[in-house]
């Protein structure tokens, strides 16, 4: 329940402080329309809930296009905030309307105002989330590049600490383990467990899950952790690279990681 909390508050933590600051300065007329309570409850209430919403629509366009598109760090904010600014304009229209200050007589102004706002937002958030990604993509510091794989002692701890990892993994599961672990999918804080007999949702972070399961397999996209021997093949799609599961699922590569991963020997140059 306590880790539960620490996550709630980790995700609603910026967008309420983005909605306090807002609040107090009152942009957009705000300040003299409204009084400092209902300013306050106005702004958080607006950013609150465009955030998230643009917190989603920012997911799902870099899961579904974000290794096409160029510059990335610069078109996919942007252009997932002009499509997250059709549904929050009707929420802003809504919370002007039930706050007093009026319907709105201009949509094409307010929606202007609102992707301004999520521009503003979404640029600073994808490009910190980019360099997290990109920061989880780096080699483990522990085991020293260009270590040989050839050599019998440096084998042993890895398969041990991933055995050792495993058990303690599969201890978050509401059963033991009935088959072959395939891929972790990260679906907001919650993973979804894949294996040879079925899926399950369980509360855990991916970088908790990642560290614990060790050797066994590696990071290969920002949502998406792969077992190594779940690796049927390789297939690019365009400018997208996917890994061919042995149950026939297609997992995405994502830009960051695919040095390690031809280093590593899981891809190569198709």
């Amino acid at each position: 329940m306590r880790e539960r909390l620490a996550r709630l508050s980790l995700r609603l933590g910026p967008p309420i402080g983005v909605g306090l600051v807002l609040g107090l300065i009152g942009p957009f007329g705000t300040y003299h329309t409204l009084p400092m309570a209902p300013r306050l409850a106005y702004w958080l209430a607006v950013i609150s809930v465009n955030w998230l919403l643009a917190d989603a629509v920012l997911r799902r366009l870099d899961a579904l296009a974000g290794d096409r598109m160029p510059m990335p760090r610069l078109t996919v904010p942007l252009f997932g905030a002009c499509l997250a600014a059709v549904p929050a304009t009707g929420v802003v229209a809504l919370a002007n309307g039930l706050s007093g200050i009026g319907w709105p007589d201009d949509v094409a102004v307010l929606f202007g105002r609102v992707l301004l706002l999520l521009a503003a937002i979404s640029l600073p958030v994808y490009a910190w989330e980019d360099m997290q990604e990109r920061m989880a993509a780096m080699p483990d510091p522990a085991q020293p590049e260009g270590a040989s794989s050839g050599s019998q002692p440096e084998e042993i701890e890895p398969r041990q600490s991933g055995a050792d990892g495993l058990s303690l993994f599969t201890a978050r599961l509401s059963a033991p383990l009935g088959g072959q672990l395939l891929c972790l999918e990260m679906q907001d804080h919650y993973l979804k467990v894949h294996h040879s007999t079925g899926s399950e949702m369980i509360l855990c972070r991916m970088e908790d899950a990642a560290r614990e399961l060790g050797g066994l397999g590696r990071r290969v996209h920002r949502s998406w952790w792969v077992a190594s021997d779940a690796v049927d093949g390789v297939e690019r799609q365009g400018q997208r690279t996917f890994l061919r599961l042995t149950d026939g699922r297609h997992v995405p590569v994502g830009r960051s990681f695919r040095p390690d991963l031809k280093a590593a020997g899981w891809i190569r140059l198709l």
